[in-house]
């Protein structure tokens, strides 16, 4: 390709750069879809992008325009919608209301664990002893502490953990 003048391109060089015609150039000149004899090659390229492509070097790329924007809020609105209607169905539950049902299983379970010795072992003082350190044992691993660990805090993230009991 020849070299293009980038202070005033000629037609049959938009054409070459273009991939259009040179009399096609000078039809988008008197549309005024392309600038005038006269103009830089980058008002050239410019215009060519903005007929092209619907690009505008003067348009805020971050902005939305009217229809974005009404289909961006459309979308929520239904997606609020939708998680509304699945937590009436109650297939769906908050996290409060998960970690409260979890809570409450975990103490009947451990209220039941910890009835376990005296049931085994009857009247052997022994046996329940050892009973009820294995459980303790199993409880602790278990206990809420180690959740948090494995979930990577605390569930009241902010709040100093209470170092005593209830």
């Amino acid at each position: 390709m020849a070299q293009i003048d980038l202070d005033e391109p000629t037609r049959p060089q938009l054409a070459a750069l273009f991939g259009w015609s040179s009399r096609w150039i000078g039809e988008l000149r008197s549309k005024g879809d392309l600038p005038a004899d006269g103009s830089t090659l980058l008002e050239n390229v410019e215009a060519w992008a903005q007929m092209k492509y619907g690009i505008d070097d003067d348009a805020d790329p971050e902005a939305l325009d009217k229809e974005q924007q009404q289909a961006r809020l459309a979308k929520e609105q239904a997606d609020a919608k939708a998680m509304d209607n699945a937590e009436r169905r109650r297939e769906l539950a908050s996290l409060p209301d998960m970690m409260a049902a979890g809570a409450g299983v975990i103490v009947m379970i451990v209220a039941q664990l910890q009835q376990v010795g005296a049931r085994v072992a009857k009247g052997d003082t022994k046996l329940r002893a050892r009973i009820d350190t294995e459980i303790d044992t199993i409880l602790t691993d278990l206990s809420m502490a180690r959740v948090e660990e494995a979930r990577g805090g605390g569930f009241d993230e902010g709040e100093p953990e209470d170092a005593g009991g209830d």
